[in-house]
């Protein structure tokens, strides 16, 4: 039989109301027992405002940029994709100079908006302004500051301005800062693309098994090959210190003894128990804090005691133990269960996002963070059981379209440039790094008889200069990409300039546009040549190679993968293709792949330049030796050796070296470098001496010919001695004969 409806209604208003009074008498005792303790901790829920900077120094302009004449300069910032910019300005940093009489002007855009314009008075002095920023998302992913500067001091409007009295400098510490909601922080992709410029990677301990340590340098390697610099940070034990300055502890949270010890803003506090640990994780400490974190069965141990100790102080509180244990469910997640395996997650430390990987997960994070793979990561958690890079073959080549490379067409009236910057891993993989460059461009005729001239660039070396035709088709430059041009982060630079023309000042000098075509433009890899010397061990260590350590690097984690970290980096070991070798005590290792050893003797090496105890460097020569001396500090040597039938690099610290380098580098010149805490010191080459020069403004693409003729021209020289007395022999034979005749 049917229910009538409105039977059925009754039946539902009663239900309903029994439910609103059983939430009602459910809440009265929450409300009715609310304490300021209970507050206090649900306030630790509150969202917290992720706040970044990002410097042109973050993004590898380490040196002010000067324009002159009529110049652009655009920089490409980067910000979360999609995500809504809070309190977003640019601190524009720089200084001009103009000792000539004449026009000068700046302007300074956003996303091509003009936000600031300004005519500059004869002298010099600095400018700097702060520049809002819209907070609307940005779908690129970058905000784009452009740097407009004219400086006109022509008698004569046609006339072109040759001054280099007037100028502008950008300086490295431009920066824009932002802030984001991390609750619209929903995937990897995201979270990989605001980090700041210096991350951090947060371990379980200072003492950490092969899996934690393996993961945790392929991590800092991908990150130092997208242009940031790392730090590793283990999360402090008990009987350790701290700093606790400027640490914002809530009043209602005093009454808990592990908050209210770190109310002693202490540069040095001594951690006590767990439960000041959990205390400082709860609050977001920077001395706690990672933006990527190893979450082993190490780390999942560590936090999960750390918030444990500190609810235990909370028993006294049903209302303030209750809302930690919610803040607990949302907030700290990595301690509520270990990872699976080779899992990557999106998850929160504090409240603040963190991209926590797996221990055994670093090599398919290294491959899922680099550029070719990130945008895949669209969600908050992913597993990945193989992820490799893309395998170069040997047709393949590399796109500069895939690099960033702009297809818009520019004006050029006497010089307009070209330029893609990319890290060295985005052209390099399988073991195989950049051999040739063939760049396409295109130009419009103009009036002048004088055909535009374009140059390639790469780092700074000249590649390659050609005249252009200039009737508007694709024509061809093509270039040999030397092992010394390489750099861990790299630009590629197209100038074209052309002859402006006036008809004797009877016309006012237009400009033409050019195009560099960047999908018909390409890399094309190379092969590896080991030839002794480091930029022949390049291709060799990015395809499958070993990482050779000493046990005790296990043992002091942090300082250790400081240093691996960096002369990975700059050998350009794979991040995830390389296998890592713990070798125990003082025996020597035997690789049975292409190597980098760092302070571990090799079976059968030889190597030019031992260290003794640390601190006594000797550097053999092929009858005495080059050098010895004792006493060195915060140095390394780093050489090309063979052992055990395998090339490889070898490195050993003098004194106390830096954990990591002030600076990335490559090492790209010679067989036997000299590291200090700013990069290469020293570099020596025993089979090419010039190699031990350091690059000047001659080094171009030429330089290495320079080698050959040093030795080519009495080669050649000889050879015609010898070809002149074999005619002279041929002569006097050929009268002898005659003679006898």
């Amino acid at each position: 039989m049917k229910t009538p409806f409105s039977t059925r209604a009754s039946r539902f208003s009663l239900r309903l109301s029994a439910g609103l009074v059983a939430g009602a008498s459910l809440c009265a005792p929450l409300a009715g027992h609310a304490s300021g303790l209970g507050d206090g901790i649900r306030q630790l829920g509150a969202s917290r405002a992720v706040t970044r900077s990002v410097s042109l120094a973050d993004l590898g302009v380490n040196a002010p940029v000067s324009l002159v004449g009529d110049a652009r300069q655009e920089f490409y910032l980067p910000v979360p994709k999609g995500q809504t910019l809070a309190d977003a300005s640019i601190a524009f940093d720089g200084r001009y100079l103009k000792g000539q009489p004449g026009l000068a002007s700046m302007v300074l855009t956003v996303d091509g908006e003009p936000l600031v314009s300004q005519s500059l008075p004869d002298g010099g002095g600095p400018l700097q302004r702060a520049i809002a920023v819209s907070p609307r998302p940005r779908d690129t992913g970058f905000v784009r500051l452009g740097v407009n500067w004219l400086s006109r001091n022509g008698v004569r409007r046609c006339e072109e301005d040759h001054s280099m009295a007037n100028a502008v400098t950008i300086t490295p510490q431009t920066r824009l800062t932002y802030r984001v909601d991390p609750r619209g922080v929903a995937s990897l992709d995201d979270a990989w693309s605001m980090l700041p410029g210096t991350p951090t990677v947060l371990v379980a301990g200072r003492r950490l098994n092969a899996d934690a340590f393996d993961s945790a340098w392929r991590i800092g390697v991908a990150l130092e090959r997208s242009g940031k610099r790392v730090a590793v940070r283990a999360l402090p034990a008990a009987g350790e210190t701290v700093d606790t300055r400027g640490l914002d502890v809530p009043a209602a949270l005093s009454a808990v003894p592990a908050f209210a010890a770190l109310r002693d803003n202490a540069a040095a506090h001594r951690l006590a128990n767990d439960a000041e640990l959990g205390a400082l994780l709860a609050l977001g400490a920077p001395a706690v804090s990672g933006d990527l974190v190893v979450a082993d069965a190490a780390m999942h141990a560590r936090l999960a005691a750390a918030f444990d100790a500190l609810q235990a102080q909370l028993a006294g509180d049903a209302d303030a133990r209750d809302a930690f244990g919610a803040w607990r469910a949302q907030r700290a997640l990595l301690a509520g269960g270990a990872l699976a395996p080779k899992q990557i997650v999106l998850s929160s430390i504090g409240g603040q996002p963190v991209i926590a990987i797996a221990g055994d997960a670093g090599a398919q994070a290294a491959s899922l963070f680099d550029d070719r793979l990130r945008h895949l990561l669209a969600t908050g958690a992913v597993t990945a059981p193989v992820a490799r890079l893309p395998e170069t073959g040997d047709k393949q080549v590399v796109r500069l379209s895939s690099l960033g490379g702009s297809a818009e067409s520019f004006d050029v009236l006497a010089r307009g440039d070209w330029s893609v910057n990319f890290p060295l891993s985005a052209v390099s993989s399988d073991g195989r790094m950049p051999s040739e460059l063939t760049v396409y461009v295109s130009a419009a005729p103009g009036p002048s008889s004088s055909r535009p001239v374009a140059t390639l660039y790469w780092n700074g070396v000249l590649l390659a200069a050609r005249q252009l035709t200039a009737d508007g088709t694709p024509e061809r430059l093509r270039a040999r990409v030397p092992g010394y041009a390489l750099g861990v982060n790299n630009a590629l630079r197209v100038s074209v300039q052309r002859q402006p023309y006036s008809a004797d000042c009877n016309e006012i000098p237009q400009a033409y546009p050019v195009d560099v075509l960047p999908s018909s433009s390409y890399i094309t890899p190379g092969d590896a040549e080991p030839d002794g010397t480091f930029v022949g061990l390049l291709p060799l260590l990015g395809g499958e190679p070993q990482l050779i350590v000493p046990k005790r690097y296990l043992d002091a984690a942090p300082e250790s993968l400081g240093r691996v970290i960096g002369v990975a980096a700059a050998s350009g070991l794979s991040a995830s293709r390389a296998e890592l070798t713990v070798v125990d005590g003082g025996k020597p290792a035997e690789p049975a792949r292409p190597f980098l050893a760092m302070e571990v003797d090799v079976d059968g090496a030889k190597p030019s330049a031992v260290v003794t105890g640390g601190q006594h460097l000797r550097i053999g020569g092929k009858d005495t030796p080059w050098l010895d001396v004792r006493g060195l500090q915060r140095l390394s040597t780093a050489e090309v050796v063979r052992g055990n039938g395998q090339h490889g690099v070898l490195w050993y610290a003098l004194g106390a070296p830096a954990d990591t380098p002030d600076a990335p580098f490559l090492l790209n010149r010679g067989n036997l470098a000299v590291i200090g805490a700013a990069g290469p010191v020293a570099w020596i080459d025993s089979s090419n001496p010039d190699a031990s020069l350091p690059p000047g403004a001659g080094e171009s693409a030429f330089y290495e010919w320079r080698r050959y003729i040093s030795w080519g021209v009495p080669a050649a020289g000889i050879a015609l001695l010898v070809l002149v007395l074999l005619l002279i022999l041929a002569l006097r034979a050929r009268r002898n004969k005659r003679s006898g005749d």
